[in-house]
């Protein structure tokens, strides 16, 4: 399906490429680590970067290589190796896919000289499509900006899809499951979304994007979530993402479906990235 026929908006605003690379066995080596690098020549290396994007790095193209934090990574009902056992990641973001499309194509010859591999996940970048202004005070307005690496290390990705009874839904009913629900005495019993994610609206920095071709497709993930947070705020990521899990206080999950829940830690190069430093 596609966002216009969802009453979801159909801006792009930017691309991302989440890139897990796995290595093969004792291949990873210091001229391997110079080459990837080199790749990055000209865009921005997010580890060091505090807040958001200037339009300019924003249009050359970003990086930042994570190393896999396998301990922490869990499978859900996608099982995905080429993520769950991946060793690391690089995301790459910019407002033009070409620049981010040669890094990638470049990265994997790079990978697959060596014997390793990378499998990538597409997303695009789009305005809110669920947000009241009340909703973007709530939930957007005091939300923690970027950070860097230094400030949080760690980060989480959460690719996942919505049954095909979500997106037969009408899209006011959809809308319904993000806020609180009242019976006919006015309490609550029902959190919702927002209210079941609140407590990681200031400790927690989140990106969305979208699946580029549309949802619902085969082979694809509707959407990609991006978390960077503190080694103290990481009981509060498993907090937020129990919350949400739970369908008694946010009905909106009995209509996910997951892809594994991959942790890993920002570095700031191809060395500390490839573990050999």
């Amino acid at each position: 399906m596609q966002p216009a026929d969802l009453n979801m908006t159909t801006t792009v605003t930017g691309h991302q490429l989440f890139l897990f690379v796995t290595l093969a066995e004792g291949r990873a080596d210091g001229e391997l680590a110079e080459a990837i690098d080199l790749l990055g020549q000209g865009m921005e290396n997010i580890h060091d970067v505090d807040g958001p994007p200037s339009d300019k790095a924003f249009a050359l193209g970003r990086f930042q290589f994570l190393r896999a934090e396998t301990g922490s990574t869990r499978e859900q009902q996608i099982v995905h190796p080429a993520v769950s056992e991946s060793h690391g990641m690089v995301r790459l973001e910019c407002a033009d896919l070409k620049p981010i499309n040669e890094y990638e194509t470049s990265l994997r010859t790079l990978i697959e000289a060596t014997g390793g591999s990378i499998e990538t996940l597409a997303g695009v970048m789009r305005p809110r499509s669920y947000t009241s202004h009340a909703m973007s005070e709530f939930a957007y307005a005091h939300a923690m900006p970027p950070g860097p690496g230094e400030k949080f290390p760690l980060a989480a990705v959460t690719p996942m899809n919505k049954t095909d009874e979500w997106w037969q839904m009408d899209f006011l009913h959809r809308e319904s499951f993000f806020l609180p629900r009242y019976d006919e005495n006015e309490n609550m019993v029902v959190k919702g979304h927002a209210l079941a994610s609140a407590m990681g609206v200031l400790s927690i920095n989140r990106r969305l994007v979208h699946a580029p071709e549309g949802y619902g497709l085969e082979g694809h993930y509707d959407f990609i979530g991006y978390f960077e947070f503190s080694e103290a705020d990481a009981p509060v990521f498993r907090e937020v993402m129990a919350g949400l899990r739970d369908t008694e206080q946010n009905p909106e999950w009995k209509y996910v479906v997951e892809g594994p829940e991959w942790w890993g830690r920002r570095v700031s190069g191809a060395a500390a990235f490839l573990g050999i430093s």
